[in-house]
């Protein structure tokens, strides 16, 4: 049989965790197909009774300055306090960098999640966003090619990444976003993880890598995302560097995720790297198109939060 490249399946890229979108990256030797994950339990007393048809949003309600601890309890029983951290930690006045400017303007790109006016749900430019990876089954020489990525992907945002070096914690379906026995007083860091599908069952199959983010608001109002994560499944990348063109496969799989977890969705050009498909068109690199970069640029326009 003749060799296929990595292909992605045809998702509808988000599942609900908590407040999150992700996306599966698959090998796939057929048609795509749509893939699902299913939503958070913990949320669903938030949205009227819809389990399944809710939105992808939690709400906390606004402060009350009248009280000891201002964020006052959610829904479901539990204290703000318990679950997120104090505002505004990391978050400076203005945006910490900024993005390079698309040379070719381009409309083909897509949102994962927007506000109600439209805009796109992205990171906040005024703080950074820490990462940590845990690398314990990472193939060789993939370090590098997680830290260039990283690098294009905070050119194109302007986003400010910080390694907060390795981590033992493994990925998981409901990742909470607030740890702070494990990371202090902040929204937990992104989690990039080489693992295998016996830890993390979304990579059963053909899917090679899974990714997206977490978002929360203030009772219906303007959406940002806090933390995410990346799962990419170590012995299907191992096998694909053994290729001729693996190093290239491989970069645009985790730039492809990033760009998920920045907020970017499918789109219908196969020119660009966040197309359902890894094909030709992905350049010697796996570099990202003239959508991409515009849609990225885009998400750079995210406003700052310290209220959040």
């Amino acid at each position: 049989m003749e060799d296929v490249p990595p292909r992605h399946a045809g998702t509808r890229p988000h599942r609900r965790r908590g407040a999150g979108y992700r996306s599966l990256l698959v090998l796939a030797l057929g048609t795509a197909a749509m893939l699902l994950a299913v939503g958070d339990p913990r949320f669903s007393t938030l949205f009227d009774g819809r389990e399944q048809e809710r939105g992808p949003e939690q709400s906390r309600q606004q402060p009350d300055a009248g009280r000891e601890d201002p964020r006052p309890a959610q829904a479901g029983g539990s204290t703000a306090g318990t679950d997120t951290p104090p505002p505004g930690v990391g978050e400076e006045a203005a945006p910490l960098g900024a993005p390079d400017v698309p040379a070719v303007g381009s409309d083909s790109y897509r949102f994962l999640a927007v506000n109600g006016d439209g805009t796109p749900v992205g990171y906040s430019p005024c703080r950074p966003l820490h990462y940590v990876v845990n690398g314990q089954l990472a193939p060789a020489g993939s370090d590098r090619l997680v830290s260039e990525a990283i690098g294009i992907i905070s050119a194109a945002t302007g986003i400010t990444f910080v390694d907060d070096g390795p981590t033992g914690e493994q990925p998981s379906a409901q990742r909470a976003a607030y740890q702070p026995e494990a990371y202090g007083e902040r929204w937990a860091p992104l989690l990039i993880a080489w693992t295998t599908p016996e830890a993390s069952p979304e990579l059963a199959g053909k899917v090679i890598g899974t990714g997206g983010s977490t978002h929360f608001s203030f009772d219906g109002g303007p959406k940002t995302f806090v933390t995410g994560s990346l799962d990419l499944d170590a012995p299907q990348i191992a096998d694909e560097l053994q290729r001729p063109d693996g190093e290239r496969y491989a970069a645009a799989v985790i730039l492809h995720e990033l760009g998920h977890v920045m907020g970017l969705d499918h789109v219908d050009d196969p020119a660009q790297l966040m197309y359902p498909e890894i094909g030709a068109s992905v350049g010697p690199s796996g570099a990202l198109s003239a959508g991409d970069l515009n849609g990225l640029y885009e998400l750079s326009k995210a406003q700052c939060r310290k209220d959040l």
